[in-house]
């Protein structure tokens, strides 16, 4: 049975060498793996397995030297292509992560108390890892044929629709109770191999998928009134605009203004007309413009005040908004 991954590389960013795993749609299992990494930094392994109802579970460990404590360091780039949108779930039982969208430039953290989830077709994030604690991880995709199957179609957006990811891509950050937690993480036994542990696996994944969806169905959100989200939506864009340097992420907005990151995606599309990031990069971009006609303020101080963590990105921004480079603009004053 082909896999929903048609295509994963795990690059090791800590390792001296050019070293990876590559895998494809006709094999995501992979038995315990050291990680390639120095061993002043520590050491670990990752595990990944195909389970019989088309759905890929992994999960890692690292014990970090005591020489590297209270570190944050880039470990892990993870790439992958899906083909068809997937539901990945990244839940942590010991330690932090953050997590870089190497698309967006955007960052999320996460740790025991929270869980990632995401709605995407393609992937391709950075992992830092912090080392004041070792590392335990454990990962779940599943297929939106799989999920609709399982679940009916209805139950699954349903669920899509309370996680906020009904469109891809899409991340949400969300705090899970620990008792699910706990089933996704004791899913892979240590004392079971062959199909039977694959059998084993796959029924702690459905436990843990109905305690999810209905634990997701007893505690949907409230949508808040209309009046109520339009004045949300445009304290936050007059916010926005007073803001220098990196917008927040959605779901940090969402959890800040108390208004659903789907609806205050989709009403702030309605209101402007525009995605909300678009929009302020639209804004932001039209004061860099004055700014470079009107003061000698450096380049690098103005991408570093719209919140571009390279000067280079301000100007592929700027040059496609504006069909000129702002070196260029500023040469003809």
């Amino acid at each position: 049975m082909k896999s929903i991954i048609t295509k994963s590389r795990f690059d090791w960013c800590s390792s001296s060498d050019d070293s990876f795993i590559q895998l494809d749609d006709k094999e995501q299992n992979l038995q315990k793996t050291r990680y390639r990494i120095p061993e002043e930094l520590g050491t670990g392994w990752f595990q990944s397995m195909h389970l019989p109802l088309n759905m890929v579970i992994r999960r890692s460990s690292i014990h970090f030297s005591s020489e590297v404590s209270r570190m944050l360091f880039p470990f892990i780039t993870v790439v992958e292509q899906f083909s068809e949108p997937v539901l990945c779930v990244q839940s942590v039982r010991k330690g932090r992560v953050i997590l870089s969208d190497n698309r967006n430039e955007q960052e999320f953290i996460f740790d025991q108390d929270n869980c990632v989830f995401q709605h995407i077709v393609f992937r391709d994030h950075t992992t830092k890892v912090d080392t004041s604690e070792n590392l335990e991880t454990t990962s779940l995709l599943i297929g939106d044929s799989v999920l609709s199957e399982l679940l009916g179609k209805d139950s699954a957006f349903s669920l899509l629709s309370s996680l906020q990811i009904t469109s891809t891509p899409a991340l949400s950050i969300r705090k899970i109770p620990t008792r699910i937690n706990q089933l996704l993480h004791a899913s892979i036994p240590d004392h079971l191999t062959g199909n039977i542990a694959r059998l084993y696996t796959q029924a702690k994944v459905l436990e843990y998928l109905c305690a999810i969806s209905e634990y997701y169905g007893d505690s949907s959100e409230l949508r808040p009134p209309e009046s109520e989200i339009k004045s949300r939506i445009k304290q936050i864009y007059a916010d926005l605009l007073k803001l220098d340097g990196k917008v927040p992420a959605l779901n940090e907005l969402a959890a800040k203004y108390d208004i659903p990151a789907g609806i205050l995606k989709d009403g702030f599309k309605e209101i402007y007309g525009k995605s909300l990031f678009s929009y302020i990069s639209e804004v932001r971009l039209n004061e860099a413009r004055a700014s470079l006609l009107n003061s000698d303020v450096p380049m690098k101080i103005i991408a570093k005040n719209l919140g571009y963590s390279h000067v280079n990105h301000f100007i592929n921004a700027f040059g496609k908004q504006f069909g000129c480079s702002p070196g260029s603009l500023r040469k003809k004053t």
